[in-house]
């Protein structure tokens, strides 16, 4: 009996071994500052309606009066379709938003959405970050 208990605690903690990288890769805490918020408008220059992170790549007009392309993260494809009705034609290349989100901690032209509004309509329900 004790050889068989040994083999299912040993098969438990695999188990748990494995699921460790899944834990680390969802710590958007780390990535982003979720106690800060800032806004970034500008122009999509791509939307990525897939899983696991929806991305909007976003063409905003930097201080200097360069073009600054920053990343917009969201959740999955699938998530945003379930509980958001979004689609993968949602958001064009060309279409003018504004962007409310998390900062990237080390200061790259990255965020994780909070919000975003088109036409002065705001297209999430929910908010994703926390």
């Amino acid at each position: 009996m004790r050889p068989r208990r040994a083999a299912n605690l040993f098969a438990v903690l695999g188990l748990l071994f494995l699921c460790l990288p899944s834990f680390g890769h969802h710590g958007s805490n780390v990535v982003y500052d979720l106690t800060q918020s800032i806004t970034v408008s500008g122009i999509v220059a791509d939307f990525q309606f897939v899983n696991p992170h929806a991305l909007i790549y976003l063409e905003v007009m930097g201080e200097g009066g360069e073009t600054v392309r920053w990343l917009a993260g969201l959740p999955s494809a699938s998530s945003l379709g379930s509980n958001e009705s979004w689609t993968r034609d949602m958001l064009q290349p060309g279409d003018e938003i504004t962007i409310t989100g998390a900062p990237a901690r080390g200061g790259a032209p990255s965020l994780w959405v909070e919000q975003i509004t088109h036409d002065g309509k705001p297209l999430l329900r929910a908010r994703y970050t926390g």
